[in-house]
């Protein structure tokens, strides 16, 4: 009996051991949303900083990162891009091959390609910008509703009724080679300070997304 004892608890110790090795490791945490499974964005067309069209079959074969603001923007806007680039150098210098980082702006009417292309090399010369033009189909709505960008223009009530202050949210947004949405990046917030982006952190998280999912069944 003790023998028949001893075997059922070894067979028993076998199987948990099994069924632990192929259990599904837990989602990493990073600053912010991991999406598994990703999510698919919706069809939409944008105009880059070269003023050729920007569509969803441009977001496939590479791993992206989105961050969207207005060139005139005095501090979080140009900061992020700072962030974006040290981050980007950093993983170069580990040898890995950065996402491709977009900007894109919620102010089209002043951020023409042609402003895009004039700002974007203060940062590095292969961010990409993206815009759009006046268009009554707006198909540049899509990017926006799928990703989650928030963004108003407020009148600035003095008599030139052109005049406006453009408000937004601050996110970066992690797409997959497949053109999906896998994580959003939140910023740190510290009291009296504006939102910010630590370099350190993005790079972890995204090492994390990106071991993550090279061990799951996904991308």
């Amino acid at each position: 009996m003790l023998g028949g004892f001893l075997a059922a608890n070894a067979l028993i110790l076998v199987f948990v051991t099994l069924l632990l090795s192929f259990s599904p490791a837990a989602p990493p945490q990073i600053h912010g949303v991991l999406l598994a499974p990703a999510r698919a964005l919706e069809k939409f067309e944008l105009l880059d900083n070269h003023e050729q069209p920007f569509t969803n079959a441009d977001l496939q074969g590479r791993w992206q990162v989105v961050t969207y603001g207005f060139t005139s923007c005095p501090d979080i806007c140009p900061t992020t891009l700072g962030e974006l680039a040290q981050f980007t150098g950093a993983l170069e210098s580990r040898g890995r091959k950065p996402p491709q980082i977009l900007f894109y702006s919620v102010d089209h009417r002043r951020d023409t390609p042609q402003q895009l292309n004039s700002y974007l090399p203060y940062f590095r010369d292969d961010f990409i910008g993206l815009t759009h033009r006046d268009n009554p189909d707006n198909p540049h709505l899509p990017f926006e509703r799928s990703l989650g960008i928030i963004a108003e223009l407020l009148p600035s009530g003095g008599p030139d009724s052109s005049a406006y202050q453009v408000s937004h949210g601050v996110h970066l947004f992690l797409i997959n080679p497949a053109g999906e949405l896998q994580a959003v990046f939140e910023p740190s917030q510290t009291r009296g300070a504006l939102p910010h982006f630590q370099p350190e952190d993005l790079l972890e998280d995204y090492l994390k997304v990106r071991d993550y999912l090279a061990t799951s069944d996904s991308l």
